[in-house]
């Protein structure tokens, strides 16, 4: 019998496995008790099951809980999928430095 895997250890595979795939490397996740909670807006109802089935395979995961929104793009401005991301190549400008904070304006 194999030791359980800790959160943060699902936590780190699920957002990398996740980041791979472009359409869905914007998707947000939460790991408490070996549950995943997944939220955010893919493009398509294909992508959002994909993600899931992901998701669920990864060692340690015990549930999945989809709160993910397929957006057309008709919602709102951007193309499909991408209306609430700000940085579509999933770069984290803020953490790289890129971005001061602290100017105005």
């Amino acid at each position: 019998m194999s030791a359980e895997r800790s959160d943060t250890l699902i936590g780190d595979e699920v957002v990398h496995t996740l980041g791979q795939q472009a359409q869905t490397s914007q998707v947000l996740a939460q790991v408490k008790n070996g549950q995943v909670t997944l939220s955010g807006d893919v493009p398509s109802a294909e992508v959002k099951h994909m993600a899931e089935a992901i998701v669920a395979g990864i060692e340690g995961v015990l549930k999945v809980v989809s709160h993910l929104h397929v957006d057309s793009g008709k919602r709102s401005f951007g193309a499909a999928g991408e209306a609430v991301r700000d940085n579509p190549d999933g770069r984290d400008d803020a953490q790289m430095g890129d971005i001061d904070l602290r100017k105005d304006g």
